[in-house]
């Protein structure tokens, strides 16, 4: 009653998202704050602990399921990180929206606890179970996600990699003392932006991406800052000072035409086509 698609990828993802969750939620029950013998800054550490310990038991249950239902290595990896996955956007958010100071030891230690080690942990228990691609297996990955989103959301995180790592050094007293913080932040990031629309477009073009999504998924990060910065405007949480046009056109212009610039500059060189005969299978 359920297609190739439900089976091998949907509900492998299903079980390792519910799996995680549930099992943090049940030690956070379990365990109550005061008698967490590890606390970091008031907060216990022990659920998290454990929750960690557990988590190669969740990626073996996915990892399995998904040899079973006859996933490929790449859907198996996939389903077993969609966790950490689905983590990702939550902290590009948190970086990109905050208002206040980023205490960037603080950011990469919480990313790194709700990314990094629940992914590591994961895929640990699901390795022994994931296999090689068999010949009689479907795809259950889509077109689009083939060519667009998968590509898109390398090339965005990508960039917001780069700018995480270029304001963590920029922040640094040396820079400080100078006020050197704005350029040793900005101009690495856009000098490393074209790398990462190469990517974006080199990974839809490898998947068989028409032009058009090559184009789309190398530009993704400034359309996605576009539409964010948008919807914050818009929503009132962010209030142009006056001259507001003044700000709103350097604002327009650093923000969004410069790296849009460049990420144009990296995705180019994938968006010719290709000659007759070479275009990659695409289901």
């Amino acid at each position: 009653m359920m297609n190739r698609r439900v089976r091998q990828f949907w509900i492998p993802i299903m079980v390792s998202l519910g799996g995680s969750m549930g099992s943090l939620m049940i030690l956070q029950k379990i365990i109550h704050p005061s008698q967490a013998p590890w606390k970091h800054a008031g907060v216990p550490v022990m659920p998290y602990f454990l929750w960690a310990v557990a988590l190669p038991l969740v990626g073996a249950a996915t990892g399995y399921l998904s040899r079973r239902t006859g996933s490929s290595r790449g859907a198996g990896i996939l389903a077993t990180l969609s966790p950490s996955i689905l983590m990702v956007p939550v902290w590009l958010f948190i970086l990109m929206a905050s208002h206040r100071p980023i205490q960037w030891a603080n950011f990469f230690f919480g990313a790194s606890f709700w990314i990094v080690v629940p992914g590591a942990a994961l895929i640990a228990g699901a390795w022994p179970f994931l296999r090689p691609q068999d010949s009689g297996f479907q795809e259950p990955v889509n077109t689009r996600t083939k060519t667009f989103w998968l590509p898109a959301m390398v090339s965005l995180g990508s960039s917001m990699i780069v700018l995480a790592i270029s304001s963590a050094v920029g922040s640094r007293s040396f820079f400080l003392s100078r006020n050197l913080t704005n350029h040793v932040v900005y101009l690495p990031w856009i000098l490393l932006l074209p790398a990462c629309g190469a990517l974006g477009a080199y990974l839809s073009y490898r998947a068989g991406g028409l032009p058009s999504v090559r184009l789309a998924a190398g530009m993704f990060p400034a359309i996605a800052m576009l539409t964010l910065q948008s919807l914050l405007i818009l929503t009132g949480m962010i209030v142009l000072a006056k001259p507001a046009l003044g700000h709103a056109l350097r604002g327009l212009t650093f923000g969004i035409v410069i790296p849009s610039a460049a990420l144009l500059l990296g995705t180019l060189p994938f968006l010719k086509v290709r000659k007759l005969g070479t275009e990659p299978h695409r289901s």
